[in-house]
């Protein structure tokens, strides 16, 4: 799946998601986007994004041997980062 990656927005692609599937909705868990897919969203190149991931520049979820993220999770990501004057680590990614 391509997305463009000029005027996202991540809570709406998120949302519209959500209101396209024909699953009913029966459980708390947020989609998650593999590697390839939110390097596209962000318009990166996808190992980029795997080194990001792995040394916790952004936040991501490995599960199993895959990299995982959440789309509202790298929206406040992005949110941060372009509000931010300084580049604040714990904050960008959630940990300390």
């Amino acid at each position: 799946m391509t997305h463009p990656a000029t005027s996202l927005n991540f809570e709406q692609q998120a949302s519209t998601r959500k209101s396209q599937s024909a699953k009913p909705e029966f459980s708390a868990f947020e989609e998650l986007l593999g590697l390839h897919e939110a390097a596209s969203l962000l318009g990166m190149h996808w190992k980029t994004l795997e080194i990001m991931a792995r040394t916790r520049k952004i936040p991501a979820l490995k599960v199993g041997k895959r990299w995982r993220f959440r789309v509202s999770s790298l929206n406040v990501w992005l949110e941060i980062g372009l509000n931010s004057n300084t580049t604040n680590h714990a904050a960008l990614t959630g940990q300390e």
